[in-house]
């Protein structure tokens, strides 16, 4: 037997077997969450889809298939303190093709976060994330730079201390740290491959209880790993100044300006709305900024973040416009939607690089445990960097998922995000819930 074939083998009797696992665990962990907050629990759904795949990119070669995918719980571990909160979770995807059973891949994500409050002005939040990936593209929801499947890495981590001067200033003080591969063949193998260093220090100030505005300067350090192949490292600065306004709970609006400085500098911007309909959220922004070094992202972070580890190419400067759509249109029935319009960069002929991604999802709430879904995705491109062809590729996928147990109540509510007890909330973009989000 080949080596492939007991792969699949073992892969087939896991998938038999997990289901059964995680419904046990899961009823013990439903328990157990009646009587002790801390301890082990399965924080998202059992998720069992099947659909299919067209214009996939692997290599320089394009396929198409159907695929099914199984995506467990993620297994949680929480525990608190007086002053402390921290989490570890794991959570395993497995993608099992028809006919192309080379691509067959188990994917892997954990996450560790712990928050601790030192007093009541000063605390410290600190975490690690893991991505490990055969399918880039649909697993890094802001990158625009659509990679071919092959085996992805990303590590990152962070930590900051934060001090709140009064009532309504504070200072933070981050760093991030990030590894990030990607096995690319040809031309462009190990060329993507780099370690990222960033410092941020961040003022934010409440000017009413409707306005806030905060001032964040960064400097990023990305240093590839194979430099005989991909060149020296490279410097940024980020400086943006962010102001947000909730007009009302239901209507929010998020501007960001500033500049950034690499090998050239350019004016970095981003404007945001998000406005409730009824039980349904809609959103539109527009941003401009250097590879994905600074302001507001399409996934709606607060202002200021930047979310450099996706940041593959610091030197090209992207302009996306983006709208999202979120909530529930009856009882039953939920809705998560998004489209990303961009200019990310130029071919090394100097051709422009216009991308299209377009994701939805509909939910159908069986019961509370079961719900029904069904997902269409489309990535496109006039020219994609790593085929040298248009990329136009579609998904379409059905399934249900099945909670097992639910995930327990913050046992430091008091204390998270580096707030003493009598902080207001901050204003920031008003993200999905996790029941609302698909896998």
């Amino acid at each position: 037997m080949t080596m492939r074939r007991q792969h699949w083998v073992r892969m087939k009797t896991g998938l038999i077997v997990l289901p059964v696992i995680l419904l046990v665990r899961g009823s013990a962990a439903t328990a157990s969450a009646q009587e002790r907050p801390n301890g082990f629990y399965q924080t998202s759904p059992l998720s069992l889809s099947a659909g299919s795949d067209n214009n996939f990119v692997a290599g320089s070669s394009k396929f198409n298939d159907t695929v099914t995918l199984v995506t467990a719980p993620a297994f949680s571990w929480f525990g608190s303190t007086h002053r402390t909160d921290f989490s570890v979770n794991y959570q395993p995807e497995f993608e099992i093709f028809t006919r192309h059973d080379e691509f067959d891949a188990w994917n892997h994500s954990s996450m560790f976060r712990m928050a601790h409050q030192i007093n009541s002005r000063w605390s410290l939040h600190s975490g690690n994330s893991f991505l490990s990936t055969m399918d880039p593209s649909r697993q890094l929801n802001n990158s625009l730079l659509l990679l071919p499947r092959s085996r992805f890495l990303q590590n990152t981590f962070y930590t900051d201390l934060t001090y709140r001067l009064d009532r309504v200033t504070k200072f933070t003080f981050r760093f991030d740290d990030a590894v990030t591969t990607s096995n690319l063949s040809g031309v462009l193998a190990k060329r993507l491959d780099q370690l990222t260093n960033a410092g941020t220090v961040t003022v934010d100030r409440d000017l009413t209880s409707h306005q806030k505005l905060s001032g964040t300067y960064s400097f990023l350090h990305v240093l590839p790993l194979h430099q005989e192949i991909a060149g020296g490292g490279t410097n940024v600065n980020v400086l943006i100044a962010g102001y947000a306004y909730e007009i009302n709970p239901r209507f929010i609006i998020q501007l960001n300006a500033g500049g950034v400085k690499s090998t050239q500098f350019t004016f970095n911007g981003s404007a945001a709305v998000q406005k409730q309909v009824g039980s349904v959220w809609l959103a539109a922004g527009y941003q401009r900024y250097l590879g994905f070094f600074g302001a507001l992202t399409p996934s709606g972070e607060p202002p200021g973040t930047i979310p450099f580890a996706n940041g593959l190419t610091p030197n090209s400067v992207y302009q996306v416009a983006m709208v999202r759509a979120w909530g529930n249109l009856t009882k039953r029935v939920g809705l998560e939607g998004s489209a990303q319009k961009a200019l990310n960069g130029v071919t090394v002929q100097g051709r422009g690089v216009r991308s299209l991604i377009g994701q939805i999802r509909l939910d159908y709430k069986l019961s509370d445990r079961f719900v029904l879904f069904a997902r269409a995705e489309h990535y496109g491109q006039n020219v994609n960097l790593f085929s040298e062809q248009p990329l136009s590729r579609n998904r379409y996928f059905g399934g249900i998922e099945i909670v097992l147990s639910r995930p327990p109540e913050p046992g430091n509510a008091r204390y998270r995000h580096g707030k003493a007890p009598q902080d207001s909330d901050d204003l920031k973009v008003r993200e999905p819930q996790p029941q609302e989000q698909p896998q």
